[in-house]
């Protein structure tokens, strides 16, 4: 069997794994949140004017609509975090992180022969930054 073969042997597993299952799902639930897309939407309108008005010389800024890009950016921050759909994307979204993180290190101890750091010194045979102190 090739290596593309067994590649995609693996992707295929990967995508059947409850995490991305998890994060499909979550991905779903966040992208029909209209609400929480018009929040996400408007938030990035605010940090470009925010941008716009520091691109300015100090005598050109508008420091009141500094103020209220500001206090509207903190607002819209606010409901953003407290969707539900939010939470659960970015929890899915570290989940599957994690996941590739391990899959990727698995395979690259595979290939090169060294398991990679765990920052538990009981695991490590190697003279590595964790072990000496730093």
């Amino acid at each position: 069997m090739s290596i593309g073969e067994l590649a995609k042997q693996l992707g295929d597993a990967i995508a059947a794994d409850e995490i991305i299952v998890k994060y499909k799902a979550a991905k779903a639930a966040y992208e029909a949140n209209d609400a929480l897309r018009s929040s996400l939407y408007e938030y990035e309108t605010q940090r470009s004017i925010l941008g716009e008005e520091y691109a300015k010389a100090d005598g050109e800024r508008n420091e009141g609509l500094i103020s209220l890009a500001r206090e509207r950016m903190e607002q819209l921050a606010r409901e953003i975090v407290s969707a539900e759909e939010y939470r659960d994307f970015t929890a899915a979204e570290q989940e599957v992180n994690r996941l590739m993180q391990e899959v990727n290190s698995t395979i690259s101890a595979a290939v090169f022969g060294e398991a990679p750091c765990t920052h538990d010194c009981s695991t490590c045979h190697a003279a590595c930054a964790s072990k000496n102190g730093q």
